[in-house]
């Protein structure tokens, strides 16, 4: 972009609520949302990849389940959750557009660089490369969507931006475990990450970057030094027990997602390729239309009473855990399957209100940096923590378990879904602490 336009993308951040830099309610936003989802496809297909080549993976390195946890969770999530934070900061100041396609090429090259490894460290250095890049890509893809659509649509729109991880969990696990098997892992890792660079270019030059805080009627007048911002977030309770419901569900979320391909290879006799079609069909299948619906029913619950929208989404949430639960006890590959589905649904259902609210109750220009902590939470906690903890526990369990041992880690970190509920209880119930001192 040249320094004419940038200087033009300056000038009209200055003035967000003039009536001329109103973002047009036409086709375009619906563009932009649809490159985001893209982006964020991407970035959940590099980020996943590797769980399809867990098995490969711990064949060629000899590697423990500790390790695979390590290497799917903690190298990428170390980086990725601690880094965003300042990058939020500065998308909250600066051209949030270009912050993401430069993310979006670095962590797809990063990627590809994972299929050069040849060592255990090699592997994970990589994947904190990647983890490095993905930390520019979620809070201001979140910042973005906030601009370009109004808080009565914004339930919808941040579902649909999270059928990203729904389409390339898809494509990660089935076109990531046909090429593993034809072609061997490292094939995966290229074919996976060099499609990310020119989704950068077509980002970087087809997206326009928003105007901050057009479309809310309240936005924050004053610019507030870091720490005081920081501040402002923390004793806001209605976004911190939505971010800590989420955070404890993704917790659940991230650990399946890590080790359901594990889990498949290990317990029933299918291949690879077989695997990683299977859970990609489930996952396009129970998730996206669960998204969508959750969305639909999110602005339409919000607008009737948003304690009731929340008391939804902490009921969803407590009902992922009879399905996983089943779905762990079954011998049979499509018993558990359809229970793993049924648990997904749920699970997704209020995912996108859950994020809408959460940005809503924040203003305008802490949006990218309030989406960030959120990242922050529930990546160290979730995908850092969540598929190490479950390798951790599954090593330790080998001598009670056996080669169930897997199965029954799983089940033990379901325990995070009732912490989930009571958070977002506790969101519900801020509500009407807030209703009763209006």
């Amino acid at each position: 972009m040249s320094e004419a336009n940038n200087t033009r993308v300056d000038e009209q951040e200055a003035q967000p609520n003039s009536q001329k830099d109103k973002i047009e309610p036409g086709i375009y936003r619906w563009y932009v949302l649809g490159m985001l989802v893209l982006v964020y496809a991407f970035s959940y297909m590099d980020r996943q990849i590797v769980s399809i080549l867990l098995e490969d993976l711990r064949l060629e390195f000899a590697m423990t389940d500790t390790q695979l946890g390590l290497l799917s969770g903690l190298a990428f999530a170390l980086f990725y959750a601690t880094l965003g934070v300042p990058i939020a900061r500065l998308a909250d100041r600066s051209n949030r557009v270009r912050i993401v396609a430069i993310a979006v090429a670095v962590w797809s090259g990063m990627t590809a660089i994972c299929g050069l490894a040849g060592s255990f460290w090699q592997l994970f250095l990589a994947r904190v490369g990647v983890g490095v890049g993905e930390a520019g890509g979620g809070p201001p893809s979140l910042a973005i969507i906030s601009d370009y659509f109004g808080p009565k649509e914004r339930a919808l729109a941040t579902s649909i931006y999270a059928m990203g991880p729904v389409i390339g969990g898809f494509v990660g696990l089935a076109a990531g475990g046909w090429v593993a098997q034809e072609y061997g892992w490292r094939w995966a890792f290229f074919v996976m990450g060099l499609p990310g660079i020119a989704l950068a270019l077509l980002l970087y030059t087809t997206v326009r970057e928003p105007v901050r805080g057009a479309l809310d009627s309240v936005t924050s007048s004053k610019e507030e030094n870091f720490l005081n911002t920081i501040l402002l977030l923390l004793r806001n309770r209605l976004w911190l027990w939505l971010i800590l419901g989420q955070t404890f569900a993704i917790f659940v979320g991230y650990g399946f997602s890590s080790w359901k391909p594990s889990l498949y290879l290990r317990q029933f006799d299918l291949s690879q390729a077989e695997v990683g079609s299977l859970l990609g069909i489930m996952s396009l299948l129970a998730g996206a239309p669960s998204m969508l619906a959750g969305g639909f029913l999110g602005d339409r619950l919000i607008a009737k009473s948003l304690k009731l929208a929340i008391r939804c989404i902490a009921f969803a949430a407590l009902l992922v855990i009879p399905f996983y639960g089943l779905a762990l006890m079954q011998s049979s590959w499509l018993a558990t399957t359809l229970l793993l589905g049924v648990g997904l649904v749920f699970y997704s259902l209020g995912y996108g209100t859950a994020l809408a609210i959460a940005l809503s109750a924040v203003a305008a220009n802490q949006r990218a940096l309030a989406a960030s902590f959120g990242f922050l939470s529930s990546n160290l906690l979730g995908l850092g923590l969540g598929p190490l903890l479950i390798g951790v526990i599954s090593d330790a369990a080998v001598s009670s378990f056996g080669d169930d041992s897997l199965g029954f880690s799983l089940g033990v970190c379901l325990l995070s879904m009732v912490i989930s509920f009571a958070c977002y209880w506790a969101a519900a119930n801020e509500v009407s602490r807030r209703e009763l001192n209006a």
